[in-house]
């Protein structure tokens, strides 16, 4: 797709840049280091982190590959100082406002505003910050974790301190953070950044849904929000090592059903080396081990680790989906269809570990198709809220984006966990996430009540989060 021409900076985002204004014309040359950070930046945003080499940053630089190594340890050592350049870029004079009182509603429409229009006006540097750190290593990943929870902290703080208009939002600071990354990252993606700027209001609308007076305790992070430990039973999550081997010698199995079972092995063990390894790190000779299969056969099905890692990543897609739309069209009311859909999901997810790990987590890594196709699920997620638009009157004027901010927020608690290694205790966020989910078009108290009753009733009824089928055992 070819990407549009930048905008021209409104008046507005000329205010952002007022302070480059009043550097001096002669401005101090830049440093080596400084070429290379910026070259891995632009070249990052340009074509993807994973693909870049040594080679291409020193070029773009204008420096030997000597003299990288003499700046950075290797290439994840550059992009670690990349992503903290583009950090500063993007947030720096955003911070005082969590630290200044105020309305929620001002707070948050001056974030999103400053953070919207930079992004537009620097779109590499959100890239980096928001798409291509996801496809670091063990040392980025780390370093993104560690910010998330300094910024998320500071903005809990501010949100639990007085306010203005006698209000305060229930709804968990790493859903409001995972609902506003999703939305610029799919812009980012897509190239359309230069919209970012028009969606605020819409934002501020999604956020508003969850407002509620100051001084009662925020339901949506408190014990209420929890299954019991008791009732969130999930299967015993499966590695794959239980999947059957052909017998040995001649067997007499027809090539067919010989052939799926070497593909499905290969698949398995992708998804499982992927969760040990990562999909930088894997090799096809850990993929062959896993699978427990020669090298040869490996190659019979597969060109390559990225086709294999594709492969796998479809594995379960159409099972996943077949089985959370049946268990949404088994309820006549509409929450408890988001419900039934949701605890299945969590169900699955929960069972199978590694490939929910694959799918949700190293897919950054693996190139634009592997997120393209989660992307798309994403998306496609969507529908199961379509029908909360007509759940009342007010409903019918919620703008669209609320469908994206509610599956940013969800699946941004559930990335938490599995890239956590916490898959199994995720059947328990299911009244949270289901809340999360219905408050937007039923109102919050009315969302609060209704998953009460769902709670109590899945407990009346003896039901779990157990799912009916393993993806494992299929």
């Amino acid at each position: 797709m070819a990407r549009p021409a930048r905008q021209p900076a409104t008046a507005r985002h000329r205010r952002l840049s007022a302070a480059e204004d009043s550097v001096p014309a002669s401005e101090p040359k830049q440093t080596q280091r400084e070429r290379l950070v910026d070259a891995m930046i632009a070249l990052a945003a340009a074509s993807g982190y994973q693909g870049l080499s040594v080679a291409e940053v020193s070029s773009r630089a204008g420096v030997s590959s000597a003299t990288f190594y003499q700046q950075f340890d290797d290439k994840e050592d550059c992009f670690l100082a990349a992503y903290q350049a583009a950090r500063k870029r993007m947030f720096e004079g955003l911070r005082p406002v969590l630290t200044d009182g105020g309305n929620w509603s001002d707070a948050a429409r001056f974030t999103l505003d400053g953070l919207f229009e930079r992004v537009q006006v620097d779109p590499d540097a959100g890239r980096v910050l928001f798409v291509e750190v996801l496809a670091g290593g063990v040392r980025i990943r780390k370093e993104r974790e560690r910010l998330l929870r300094w910024y998320e902290r500071r903005l809990q703080a501010f949100l639990d301190g007085p306010s203005g208009d006698g209000e305060i939002l229930d709804i968990p600071v790493t859903a409001l953070e995972g609902a506003a990354r999703s939305i610029v990252a799919r812009h980012l993606r897509t190239h359309s950044e230069e919209r970012l700027p028009l969606l605020v209001a819409d934002m501020i609308t999604w956020i508003g849904c969850y407002a509620m007076p100051a001084g009662a305790p925020r339901w949506s992070t408190g014990p209420d929000a929890l299954l019991a430990k008791g009732q969130a039973r999930a299967r015993r999550p499966s590695s794959g090592h239980g999947r059957t081997r052909l017998p040995r010698g001649r067997h007499g199995l027809p090539p067919g059903v010989v052939a799926r079972s070497q593909r499905t092995r290969i698949i398995l063990g992708t998804a499982e080396v992927m969760m040990t390894s990562g999909y930088a790190q894997a090799t096809v000779t850990d993929i062959v081990a896993a699978a427990g299969i020669a090298r040869d056969v490996f190659y019979r099905h597969f060109a390559d680790k990225q086709s294999a890692f594709l492969a796998a990543q479809q594995y379960a897609s159409q099972h996943l989906v077949d089985t959370c739309a049946t268990a949404y069209f088994s309820a006549r009311e509409w929450p408890e269809r988001v419900w039934r859909a949701l605890r299945t999901l969590l169900g699955l997810i929960a069972e199978n570990p590694a490939i929910s790990h694959l799918r949700l987590i190293e897919c950054h890594a693996a190139g634009a198709e592997a997120i393209r196709s989660t992307d798309e699920t994403l998306r496609a997620a969507t529908i199961f809220l379509e029908e909360g638009y007509s759940y009342r009157p007010q409903a019918q004027e919620l703008p669209r984006l609320c469908s994206q901010a509610v599956m940013g927020a969800v699946f941004e608690i559930v990335n938490r966990h599995v890239a956590g290694g916490k898959t199994a205790d995720l059947p328990r966020q299911l009244p949270q996430l289901t809340y999360i989910a219905l408050a937007p078009f039923t109102g919050r108290e009315q969302a609060i009540r209704l998953v009460r009753e769902l709670s109590a009733k899945a407990v009346a009824q003896g039901i779990s989060s157990k799912v009916e089928s393993s993806l494992i055992k299929r």
